[in-house]
């Protein structure tokens, strides 16, 4: 069995965003730290942060963006493509995704081919 590197501080990365996402609706300050410390693992570990945990913090402030809760989710259309714009609730920062149907936008990590070995 491989050991993969980084363990530790991959379980602590995601045991923290774990607590940021239940926190975020009673203190959203909190949850901001929490989200900063998650960050601040991955950064001197020299990690990478998965992408879906990685969309969902808020760039300024590193609050978890949930509808709703932390943030409003709006459709927007700019020169016929659509893009889903998350606004922070904390900060006001704003995050624009697109969302094309036909279109595929998605990430690398997403595709088969950037598979090269699961390790279990």
């Amino acid at each position: 069995m491989k050991k993969i590197q980084g363990n530790d501080s991959l379980q602590r990365i995601n045991y923290l965003y774990q607590i940021s996402k239940k926190v975020v609706e009673k203190n959203p300050v909190l949850s901001a730290y929490y989200g900063n410390l998650a960050v601040n693992v991955a950064k001197k570990n020299v990690l990478k942060i998965h992408p879906d945990i990685k969309r969902q913090l808020c760039k300024k402030c590193r609050c978890v963006l949930i509808d709703k809760k932390s943030a409003k989710v709006k459709i927007k259309t700019k020169n016929k493509a659509k893009h889903i714009e998350l606004t922070c609730n904390t900060c006001k920062m704003t995050k624009e995704y697109p969302a094309n149907k036909g279109k595929s936008h998605r990430l690398w990590l997403e595709n088969p081919e950037a598979v090269v070995e699961i390790v279990n």
